[in-house]
Parts: structure tokens; C-alpha cells; sequence
């Protein structure tokens, strides 16, 4: 988000372009020849697989850097200045001002409308500013939208430089500004003159401050739960200004994968909620070093319910953070530790360097909660008067496995009185082919028109995503190839953080590219091109298999990481087990389905008819369902 003070001179931000110019070249991708490999997993290696859509990255030296200064202003300056703004003003105020920032950015938005031949736009441009600033008083309000629905067309130099034939350009990072182009970054010194708070210090500060102060914790949320979050940004940022100059049409298409997408709408309502959490470390006896965990405490004794992410997420997710507000508005303390395949439990907590395989994960997992168990105990004496465990996903998938873990006898580690796994897979081969095929679900396209059908998705979805006004209730404007892509594309970056942490624990030398903290693009490159079942072949099965004489195959690691093999173990536990999930779920099957039912009861096991994985977590009949699972505890 661009906040550059309008005084800055237009000199200052030419150097900034030309340094970057100098800052060098990106690494080239290095990959090794698996067309002639014959060893295990040969087939996966030898495949087709979907090419992931590449980002260029020249001046990546220099974009890190200015990132690494821009977060610490985001940290330290940004983020304290946008609290104290949330708390001193009302919502409703705030929108107003937002809505007037808008409003004097009319001149730009015509320029550029007129500049790209857009005279339709223009002129709605110019009555949405004449009745927003004569009916809207000063535009504090949107009349032009809400009684006649004229919709603003956001244009600016930079779309235009993309309309007269500069189509793509090169991503770059400025000091203050933020993620842009060399393009885009020209066209904003092009569209300085254009902006009326130019002229009027401190106008332009307070403007850009205004628009974007209710987006600045959510920022800071990202910036915390990915390991390289500059990764991230580069993607969405080049992605969002391609949708940016081009026209995509909806289409919908209900499937399992599209409900899935429905996730979104699990959000918290109290926004000041997850800054109630108090974030503690506490030291994890395996490893050593010390896990950041974060829980919200009841005033008064209460059970404490602990939580598990899905498969990468991290503490401080949108889904931990409501699910956590759905149980402590219950009357529950919440606990929340991240993935055991998420960068934060894998530097601080895991004994493995190759997470994946669920009965080591679930085992470190276990050893953190009972850690953080007893530090909460220690910190609030008598405060704690039972103890649950809920997983959502993979997270489920090691609840359970914890679950069985107490009648295998799991020594003195933390015992609990409820195991609720939410949507979790039954089968980890038949959840990592699913999620291989959904990323390859291009593949359906004629090779000629792949690639840009490829990007023509990703654009879509982030012009959806804000220009849409997605509810709860209201259909994600994909088809079903669609959203199956974008499932895919989600994990598949998980898989890459993976492997990059877990191959600075332990480099096994399957990874050619030089790697380094200033040049991680080309091994980026190379390591978005392992699938889940690669994955297996080349990192887990090597690692494990070394360590354990029970596991010579990739079919030994899958046999173990199947619920059929701890089948005895839940039975034995099941009056203390609720799993929740669906029955177009993609991460089961109808077998599947059957099988935990009559596994662990119908009255502990409930399938809902529709949401695909995770997609009607946001219904309160569901919501309901799962706390009810709890109340007894109260």
C-alpha cells in the first residue's frame, strides 16, 4: 500500500529506480535431470506436471531489502499510529473518510480513463464526483453507488502505460511506497500532478494514511504467518496489477472445490479480538529452543481448549483466530500453537528436519502441547478445570493420532478429555493425489493457450476478490477447474515453504540452486516444481528411511499415515472423539465415510451433505454442532 509522502521529489524516486537497475541479476534456476531416473517414485518425477506461473525478479537484492525497511516502518511506526486511529474513531467515521479519500482521486481516474479511450467510464466518473461532492457531502458518503449503483472505475497511469502496450514490467519494491513495477512506479510520477493533496502538505501523507489504515493489521498478519512474506506480496502485487488491465468475466459453477473457497467467510466479528491474545514462549523440552504460542483466558477457571491448525497454517490464521473467539465466547480459554508443518514449529519445536510423515509430527506435536500445558498451569494456577483438543485438517489428522497416542500409553505428555477433529483426510496418499491433481487441473487446456489461461485464473480471482462484494451465502464466482487450480496453488506454496525450512534444517542435496537470503527466486523456482507425491519420493522417504528400518518404501510411510493402522487405538478411544466433516469432501471418499462411522459411531461422527473441505465452517448450524461437541466440559 502506497503511503509516500507527496513531497517526496520525483528525483528521489528516479534514484530509487535506477539502483535497482544496478542491483543485479536473479539467480538462474538450477534442476536436476529426473528424465532418466529409474528409482523409486520414477513416475511421479516423469509426469507431466503444470509449470508454475513465473514472477521476474531481477532487482530481488535490492526488493528484499526495501521490504525489510518497509516492514519495519509498517511494524513500528504504521501499525502503532493505525491502532491508536481504530481506537479513537468510530467505524462509520472512518468509512467516511475513506469514501472522501476516494473521492478527490477523481482527476486521476478521469486522465486515465480518457487516456485509455474509456469516454463511457469517464463519464461516470465524473457524475459519481458531482453528486458524491454536492449529495455526498464532500463525498463522505457514496449516493452515486447506492441509489444509482455507478460503480467507480479505478484507472491510473500505470494501467495506462499497460493499455498503450507495456504489459508486463518488472516487479520492484520502493522504501515507503511499497510493492509496485518499474511501470507502475514511472506511471505514480505521472499521476503526482493529477492528485490534488499534492499541492497541500500534509494532505497526501493523511490521505494515503486514511485509505489504508483499517487494512494495516491484516498486513501485519500476513507479514507474521509466512515464512518469506516478500514471496507472497510478489505474487499478489504482479498478479493484481495484470487483473488490473483486463476484463474477465464470472462463472459459476457450484462444485466441492468452490464450496470449499467458502472458507473465507469463517472470519472473527470482534475486530479487537486477536489483540487480546497474549503471546507467550515457552521452552520445548525435544528441542530445546523455545515455540511462541498465544491464548485468550477466561477471567474465571474455565477448560482450556487447544488448537491445531490445517496443513501449514500458523497461530495467528484467520481460521485459528475465529474458531478461537467461536470457543472463548463459549466460555472456553483458547490455546493456539501453529502447524507442525508451518516454518515457526518447524524451526522451534519439530525433532524431524523432514515434517510430513503424521505419527513424528503428531508426536512433536503432543510434546509442544504438554510444554505449553504446563507453562499455562504455572501461569495460572487452578485457572484450567479441563482440557480439549481440536484439529482442523492436517491439524485434525494429528488430533486424532494424538487421540490414539493415550491407549498406546503416551507416557506423562498432556492427556485430554475431548479430541474434536474437524474435516480431517482419513487416507494421507489419496489427500496428496488429490491435491497434485488439482494443481495439474490446467492441464485440461490446449498447451498453446496453458499459460495464459493459467494467469487469466489467478488474475480473476484477485479481481474477485475486490471487486466482488463476497457474503456469506454468496456463490465464489469460479468454475469448478477454477477453484480446483487455486486449491492447488494454495498448498503448493505451503509444500514450497516446506521444503526451503526444512532444507536450511538439513540440506539433503536434492536442491541445485544456490540459495541465499538476498537471491531466493531461482530456488524458488525449483522448489515450486516438486508435487506433494515428488515431495515423498525425494525428501521424506530418503530422510525416514535412514532412521527407521520399518520404512523402505514410500507405501511403508503411507501405510503408518492412515487412520485404518491406528483403527484399534480410536476405537478403544472413541467416547472421547467428535469428528466433524462432509461428504463431498475432496480429501475423502464415500468409502471413507462409511468406514469412520461405523469406526466410531454415528453419534460421534457427523457428515454434512455439502461444504467440500472446510467450505461451511462459516453456517452457525455447524458452528453450533462443534461447540455443543464441547459443552459438557463447561
Amino acid at each position: 500500500m502506497p503511503w509516500l509522502p507527496s513531497a517526496v521529489p520525483r528525483a528521489a524516486a528516479l534514484a530509487t529506480l535506477t539502483l535497482a537497475v544496478l542491483a543485479g541479476c536473479a539467480h538462474q534456476t538450477q534442476t536436476r535431470d529426473w528424465s532418466q531416473y529409474e528409482g523409486p517414485g520414477a513416475e511421479y518425477f516423469q509426469k507431466e506436471e503444470l509449470e508454475f506461473p513465473d514472477v521476474s525478479d531481477p532487482f530481488e537484492p535490492f526488493n528484499r531489502s526495501a521490504n525489510a525497511f518497509n516492514r519495519f516502518m509498517l511494524s513500528y511506526l504504521l501499525d502503532p499510529l493505525a491502532t491508536g486511529w481504530r481506537a479513537l474513531t468510530p467505524d462509520s467515521f472512518r468509512a467516511s473518510l475513506v469514501r472522501a479519500a476516494q473521492n478527490l482521486g477523481y482527476p486521476v481516474r478521469l486522465v486515465n480513463n480518457l487516456l485509455q479511450g474509456k469516454l463511457r467510464p469517464a463519464g461516470v466518473e465524473t457524475a459519481r464526483f458531482l453528486t458524491n461532492t454536492t449529495l455526498g457531502l464532500a463525498g463522505l458518503w457514496d449516493p452515486a453507488r447506492s441509489w444509482w449503483g455507478l460503480r467507480p472505475f479505478e484507472e491510473d497511469m500505470g494501467q495506462t502505460f499497460a493499455h498503450w502496450g507495456w504489459r508486463n514490467s518488472t516487479f520492484l519494491t520502493l522504501p515507503i511506497w511499497g510493492p509496485s513495477t518499474v511501470r507502475d512506479a514511472l506511471g505514480t510520477l505521472g499521476d503526482l500532478p493529477l492528485d490534488p493533496t499534492t499541492y497541500f502538505f500534509p494532505a497526501g501523507p493523511a490521505k494515503s494514511f486514511i485509505a489504508s489504515a483499517d487494512r494495516v493489521e491484516q498486513a501485519e498478519r500476513l507479514m507474521r504467518t509466512h515464512y518469506d512474506a516478500y514471496h507472497v506480496i510478489r505474487y499478489l502485487w504482479v498478479l493484481n496489477r495484470r487483473a488490473a488491465i483486463i476484463d474477465l468475466e464470472p462463472s459459476l459453477e457450484p462444485s466441492s472445490a468452490s464450496e470449499t473457497l467458502e472458507t473465507i467467510y469463517f472470519e472473527h466479528f470482534d475486530a479487537w479480538f486477536p489483540r487480546r491474545a497474549r503471546t507467550h514462549r515457552v521452552e520445548i523440552p525435544s528441542t530445546g529452543r523455545e515455540l511462541p504460542y498465544q491464548v485468550w483466558m477466561q477471567p474465571e477457571p474455565a477448560p482450556m481448549l487447544y488448537l491445531l491448525p490445517g496443513l501449514g497454517g500458523h497461530r495467528d490464521g484467520a481460521n485459528m483466530i475465529a474458531l478461537a473467539e467461536l470457543a472463548f465466547l463459549r466460555g472456553f480459554s483458547v490455546a493456539v500453537i501453529s502447524s507442525a508443518l508451518n516454518f515457526e514449529f518447524m524451526q522451534h519445536a519439530a525433532v524431524v528436519d523432514v515434517p510430513g510423515f503424521p505419527p513424528a509430527d503428531a508426536r512433536d506435536v503432543h510434546v509442544a502441547l504438554d510444554a505449553v500445558d504446563r507453562d499455562l498451569a504455572h501461569r495460572h494456577p487452578r485457572r484450567i478445570t479441563g482440557r480439549a483438543l481440536m484439529g482442523i485438517s492436517m491439524g485434525a489428522f494429528h488430533t486424532l493420532f494424538i487421540a490414539a497416542a493415550e491407549k498406546q500409553g503416551a507416557g506423562d505428555l498432556v492427556r485430554f478429555d475431548r479430541y474434536v477433529a474437524l474435516y480431517p483426510p482419513v487416507r494421507l496418499r489419496h489427500g496428496m493425489e488429490q491435491l497434485d491433481a488439482f494443481y495439474n487441473a490446467p492441464l485440461a487446456f490446449p498447451e498453446e493457450e496453458r499459460e495464459e489461461r493459467v494467469v487469466g485464473i489467478l488474475q480473476k480471482v484477485v479481481r474477485s476478490s475486490s471487486e466482488h462484494d463476497l457474503q456469506p451465502g454468496t456463490p465464489i464466482p469460479l468454475s469448478q477447474l477454477e477453484a480446483e487450480f487455486l486449491i492447488g496453488v494454495v498448498f503448493r506454496m505451503t509444500l514450497h515453504d516446506v521444503i526451503w525450512v526444512s532444507q536450511l534444517r538439513n540440506d539433503m542435496g536434492v536442491l541445485k540452486t544456490p540459495r541465499s537470503q538476498s537471491r531466493r527466486s531461482g530456488a524458488s523456482r525449483e522448489i515450486l516444481e516438486f508435487s506433494f507425491m515428488e515431495y515423498l519420493y525425494a525428501f521424506a522417504l530418503p530422510y525416514f528411511s535412514e532412521r527407521d528400518p520399518e520404512i523402505q518404501s514410500v507405501d511403508d510411510l503411507f501405510t503408518r499415515a492412515d487412520l485404518h493402522y491406528i483403527a484399534p487405538l480410536l476405537q478403544a478411544n472413541a467416547d472421547k472423539i467428535r469428528v466433524f466433516a462432509n461428504e463431498n469432501d475432496f480429501l475423502i471418499t464415500t468409502e471413507d465415510v462409511t468406514w469412520l462411522t461405523n469406526l466410531l459411531g454415528e453419534q460421534r461422527v457427523t457428515f454434512y451433505p455439502g461444504g467440500g473441505h472446510m467450505g461451511n465452517l462459516h453456517l452457525e448450524e455447524v458452528q453450533n454442532d462443534v461447540m455443543n461437541a464441547l459443552q459438557d466440559l463447561l
